[in-house]
């Protein structure tokens, strides 16, 4: 396939997706800052360039500070990064630094520093045989499983992130046989069978999937906070449902997002039947939080209530004081001057900050 036909899918699962009524609770405030006409297959090619289509998915920058990057290998160690890092510039991203054979990615370091966690706590004792990622972005975290371990994916976005996965997912594995919309148009429906027979599944959203197909680990990285509530809800319920009986979900996410509403993830819909594993702020990005749990159904190991007490007073620090007054106040700037203001604002602000932080 090439972008083109990409394109294609892509238009075709945006009918499907955006055609939708019900799916009304879903849309996103981001991609309205895009226009139909930049979803080509030039920009595709270069969609990590800056200004393209991942910018605000994207944590690419030249500007970190290096100790974050000392941090990781004395955490891990250099040839595990080096290993990890990209070796070829898939989007074309220009704020890679070339670092031996390797090219460092702010991006990527981040990922790999929350994937040597979890490899150190389940993935080198457990066989993880698939996993299915709500929010994934580009692909970058995922790619970090299928590499070290082969694992079936699944990725469940918004048609326009799953246009970029699809695209660095087949740059980076050209021989993995992948499952896309155009194949899930043929019956409208994600059976066991195609499930098994497919190395990575691509699909947007609320798409009709067979249920006897479980999960063994589900993964959750800063998207679940720009949802609303009953959206959250319904990929718990989404999890709850398809999850394997010991299964796990890696849940990163902020204290608290005002999107209509503060959402925190000390409110996450959880159901009772979870074993904490790994409860910490998340790596060099403090304002969110690293939650490792696994699926338990013993009376002595469910203590996910407790933990998320824990979490809402670790993240009360990061508790927006009048939450209604600056929704409102977000409101009223979004209409009377537009949502791109509000996104080159806060661009502006986070490069001004990025500069102090350096002082």
């Amino acid at each position: 396939m090439n972008e083109k036909e990409y394109i294609e899918i892509y238009k075709e699962a945006s009918k499907f997706f955006y055609g939708n009524k019900n799916n009304k609770n879903q849309l996103s405030a981001h991609w309205e800052l895009f226009n139909l006409k930049e979803f080509t297959a030039d920009n595709l090619v270069n969609f990590r360039n800056k200004g393209k289509l991942s910018r605000g998915l994207d944590d690419q920058t030249d500007n970190f500070l290096f100790k974050i990057f000392a941090e990781i290998v004395n955490q891990t160690s250099e040839l595990y990064v080096l290993n990890n890092l990209p070796k070829k510039n898939i989007g074309n991203c220009n704020t890679l630094i070339p670092y031996k054979d390797a090219l460092i990615d702010y991006n990527k370091l981040i990922h790999i520093y929350w994937f040597w966690e979890i490899d150190n706590k389940i993935l080198k004792n457990t066989k993880i045989n698939n996993i299915c990622e709500i929010g994934g972005g580009f692909g970058s975290f995922i790619e970090l499983f299928i590499k070290n371990y082969d694992t079936k994916t699944f990725l469940i976005d918004l048609p326009e992130a799953n246009l970029m996965s699809t695209y660095y997912l087949k740059e980076s594995f050209p021989q993995k046989k992948f499952y896309l919309f155009d194949d899930y148009q043929k019956n409208e429906f994600l059976s066991k069978s195609d499930f098994d027979k497919s190395d990575i599944i691509i699909l947007p959203p609320n798409c009709n999937i067979d249920k006897k197909i479980k999960i063994d680990f589900f993964i959750n990285t800063r998207s679940m906070m720009e949802m609303n509530f009953d959206t959250i809800k319904s990929y718990f319920d989404f999890i709850h449902q398809y999850i394997i009986q010991d299964g796990y979900f890696l849940n990163i996410n902020r204290y608290e997002k005002n999107i209509a509403e503060p959402i925190r993830i000390s409110k996450y819909p959880y159901d009772k039947n979870w074993k904490v594993l790994i409860s910490e702020p998340s790596f060099n990005q403090t304002n969110k939080h690293f939650l490792l749990t696994q699926r338990s159904f013993k009376k002595d190991e469910k203590n996910i209530f407790e933990e998320l007490k824990k979490i809402e007073n670790t993240g009360k620090h990061y508790f927006t004081r009048y939450p209604k007054v600056k929704i409102l106040i977000k409101n009223a700037l979004t209409y009377t001057r537009g949502i791109k203001l509000l996104h080159y604002l806060g661009n502006f602000l986070f490069k001004v900050g990025t500069l102090l932080k350096k002082l």
